[in-house]
């Protein structure tokens, strides 16, 4: 099981040639961010098992990644759809405009007027920007992240207060066509 130390950062993909390499997901959608670990951790369900990284690289969307206890292709093949995880400590400090998404699920969502809509219970990338998920008083609200939008969050308190522009919480109301 998965505790509040550690944090899925992508998933094997694949084997990679016939030395061992895996071909990692990155969840971040940067595939050089594998490269700035000396150890991941492997994980199948409960089982968690901690590999030192031997080198990285990128390839095209992917990372590729030797990893100094996996010595061969079965080794590597048996790894596949493993869940990457580095420890929370390890992730690198980011400025005061970038995020983590695991730091924003479970923070109450507030409007700049002090209407609580709920909690971020999940993000979705779109490519042009992330949407945060937030759920509560049996309403669901998608939100986009965007600067002018996203006013404040207190990470110390969980909250994050927004400005939404005109009608984005009516359109997410369930009788709004």
């Amino acid at each position: 099981m998965l505790d509040c130390l550690h944090v899925v950062i992508g998933k094997v993909a694949k084997a990679q040639g016939l030395t061992g390499e895996l071909k990692l997901i990155p969840f971040s959608g940067e595939p050089g961010d594998f490269c700035s670990f000396q150890e991941i951790i492997l994980a199948r369900g409960a089982d968690l098992q901690t590999y030192t990284v031997e080198r990285c690289r990128s390839h095209g969307k992917f990372a590729v990644v030797k990893l100094r206890e996996i010595v061969d292709r079965n080794d590597a093949e048996a790894q596949i759809g493993a869940e990457v995880l580095v420890l929370k400590n390890q992730m690198p400090v980011l400025s005061a405009d970038e995020f983590y998404w695991h730091d924003m699920v479970g923070m109450r969502v507030l409007t700049e007027q002090g209407q609580e809509l709920g909690e971020v219970t999940s993000l979705i990338a779109t490519g042009a920007n992330d949407v945060l998920v937030v759920t509560g008083h049996d309403q669901e609200y998608l939100i986009p992240v965007l600067q002018e939008i996203i006013v404040r969050q207190d990470k110390e308190a969980g909250i994050l207060v927004i400005s939404p522009m005109a009608g984005l919480l009516e359109m997410n109301l369930p009788d709004a066509s």
